[in-house]
């Protein structure tokens, strides 16, 4: 008898959660509804990934008369796809023909709107070794966000430090690859923006300046000599350089081999002379050189910490700037940039000398804030 009560609740309990299900799967959009019938598989695995990831944002609408990098992107994308646009940022009616072309050829809704199952589809994971038109389109937008790249559609080094650092910024996994999550935040997030991390303070916890100037270096985990040193003004990046920190080792506890500890660090001092005469063999950073403060290491288990000193952003040069005369049949001077081999240092963190001096160029303009930090990750 007091089973029967029970019985009845439970029932009229499924049938309002029955229909609840089936008004809210009749409200949905037809671009959303109709996602799973496209047949890409490259499209339909990008689209499996990071679904966590892509729920926190809402993809752009986009239709006849929109204009601006998300539409570029778009026209891109679609270029890969087989439908050729020029890319000029303009949502115009040859623009509204492919994706309506696109569509019919996924299984959507051919109506020409570009909603969350058109960029699904569209959408295909990149990473390194990747060539062509989508290549183009993810580094023009991680351009719009601060990570200066050539869009010459190759995906190198250079470009997966950059999707490092902005997936760092986003609060995704910074793998260096493309993915539907990492597309959805390119497209969605504003130009220049950056989350906030809540932390506060210094060392590995603290927040970078929500103004003025900072020095932030990104390590490249699958390419150490491809990772970037970017200068940011108000968050966001206005130069990226090529750079690396130590002789390919990821041990930050190994000094004068492994890459920098992440953290914050000051910026002691800067000089664009750092040896007082042209060939002085006792120093061994000479020239344009900017000075940083001692970092403790985070050891593995088992080992024992280590206070990393000595550092510095510098390059290979003389003291007054210049190069060393080459040497005939040697392969490296010491204090002449010869090859890329020269990004290797002593645990330091080394540019090209050319961008090295463009970077004391723009400090040099900003005035050389008082507060200068690097901060690395």
């Amino acid at each position: 008898m007091n089973r029967t009560p029970r019985t009845l609740w439970a029932t009229l309990t499924t049938a309002a959660l029955a229909i609840a299900a089936f008004a809210t799967l009749g409200t949905q959009a037809p671009d959303t509804a109709t996602a799973s019938s496209n047949g890409d598989p490259t499209a339909s695995a990008a689209r499996s990934a990071d679904p966590a990831s892509r729920n926190q944002q809402q993809w752009p609408t986009l239709r006849t008369g929109a204009q601006g990098s998300a539409v570029t992107a778009l026209q891109q994308l679609l270029t890969t796809h087989g439908h050729s646009l020029t890319a000029d940022g303009a949502f115009g009616g040859l623009t509204e023909a492919a994706v309506q072309a696109f569509q019919t050829n996924q299984g959507l809704q051919a109506d020409g709107i570009v909603g969350p199952a058109t960029w699904n589809a569209l959408t295909t994971t990149l990473r390194t070794g990747a060539q062509g038109s989508a290549v183009t389109a993810l580094q023009q937008l991680l351009t719009t966000h601060g990570h200066s790249l050539t869009a010459d559609g190759s995906f190198g080094g250079l470009t997966e430090a950059a999707v490092q650092a902005f997936q760092t910024e986003q609060g995704l996994q910074a793998d260096g690859v493309a993915g539907p999550a990492t597309w959805k935040a390119l497209v969605t997030t504003p130009a220049g923006a950056r989350p906030s991390t809540g932390n506060t303070g210094t060392g590995q916890n603290a927040t970078p300046s929500t103004s003025g100037y900072t020095l932030k270096f990104t390590k490249n985990q699958n390419h150490p000599m491809y990772s970037t040193l970017a200068l940011v003004h108000n968050r966001k990046a206005v130069k990226t350089y090529r750079a690396n920190s130590g002789m390919g080792s990821k041990d930050t506890c190994l000094s004068n081999e492994g890459w920098l500890p992440n953290g914050t660090y000051k910026v002691k001092g800067h000089e664009t002379n750092r040896g007082g005469w042209n060939y002085n063999p006792n120093v061994q950073i000479q020239g344009y050189a900017i000075q940083l403060e001692n970092k403790a290491c985070t050891p593995a288990p088992g080992q024992k910490p280590v206070e990393r000193t000595d550092m510095f952003i510098h390059s290979e040069m003389l003291a007054d700037g210049t190069q060393a005369v080459d040497v005939p049949l040697k392969e490296d001077d010491f204090w002449r940039w010869d090859a890329d081999f020269d990004y290797k240092s002593n645990g330091c963190i080394k540019l090209k000398p050319a961008d090295l001096k463009d970077l004391f160029t723009r400090l040099d303009r900003a005035g050389w804030p008082k507060n200068l930090t690097l901060q690395v990750s």
